[in-house]
């Protein structure tokens, strides 16, 4: 018996209208950052993004790119069994231990056929992939990031124009990609390398108000994600061209206690 699906379990929180974006932030070749604290959501958002595409057309193709011990110790809520679809097939799970190995991903993926190529590479955690600076210098493991950030984005858009030749005119490969914030401040760390590979970011923040609004049945404390775009000041500097994270801003999700998957207000 099919078991129908409730409104929220076909959401893609990146395009549900109250999330204060432009028009397209998820759009085709417009690869995306997405950070926050530490255990606020961010793998779950990018698997259900990942879930999402591979729904939604059966020729994606979808590799999400992650530490095997991280998502075993925390893995993403997921909706029910029944509703996942025919896309968790679409999605190919690569564990990786360093940034090493995401470089050495990144440099022999157009090697495969252009049909075993992905429209979306996922990569969460990027910065946990990196070694602790030793002695406190952090310009060896910056270059290294840069590095790595340059292979990613370059494999990622050849990817793009390989299947476009080859599998469907007009394809696109996207790269989204996770990291926490900066301790000290609401935004990515070492925010002049990431503007420079992702003109989008998504901000997201842990909501603990009793109060606030949420759907029947599901936990008050939630999460709250909103868009920013990263842009270049005039020294080269990246900055978060926006106001600070606002819980009144962008849309919040909350935990359904029983389908053990989200649900963002406003959708029952």
């Amino acid at each position: 018996m099919e078991i129908p699906l409730r409104d929220w379990e076909s959401v893609d929180f990146f395009e549900v209208d109250n999330v204060q974006r432009p028009d397209e932030p998820i759009a085709p070749g417009n690869h995306c950052l997405v950070y926050g604290p530490k255990e606020s959501g961010k793998t779950t958002l990018l698997f259900q993004h990942a879930l999402c595409v591979a729904n939604r057309d059966p020729g994606a193709r979808v590799l999400f790119v992650c530490k095997r011990d991280a998502i075993e110790t925390r893995p993403p809520l997921l909706q029910r069994a029944a509703t996942l679809g025919e896309g968790a097939g679409r999605i190919q799970m690569k564990y990786l231990n360093n940034d090493a190995e995401l470089r050495r991903l990144g440099s022999v993926m157009h090697l495969l056929p252009p049909e075993d190529l992905p429209t979306l590479i996922v990569v969460d955690g990027v910065t946990s992939f990196f070694a602790p600076a030793q002695g406190g210098d952090n310009r060896e493991r910056e270059m290294r990031l840069a590095r790595t950030l340059a292979s990613l984005r370059e494999c990622a858009d050849a990817c793009g124009a390989m299947r476009s030749l080859g599998v469907r005119e007009g394809e696109h490969c996207l790269l989204l990609a996770s990291c926490p914030a900066d301790g000290n401040h609401d935004a990515p760390p070492v925010q002049w390398l990431w503007y420079k590979w992702f003109p989008s970011a998504f901000g997201v923040r842990q909501l603990h108000d009793q109060d606030a609004g949420h759907a029947p049945g599901v936990a008050a404390q939630g999460i709250v994600l909103k868009h920013f775009e990263l842009k270049p000041r005039r020294w080269g500097v990246g900055c978060i061209s926006s106001d600070p994270m606002d819980d009144r801003m962008g849309i919040t999700y909350s935990v359904d206690r029983v389908g053990g998957s989200l649900v963002p207000n406003g959708i029952t």
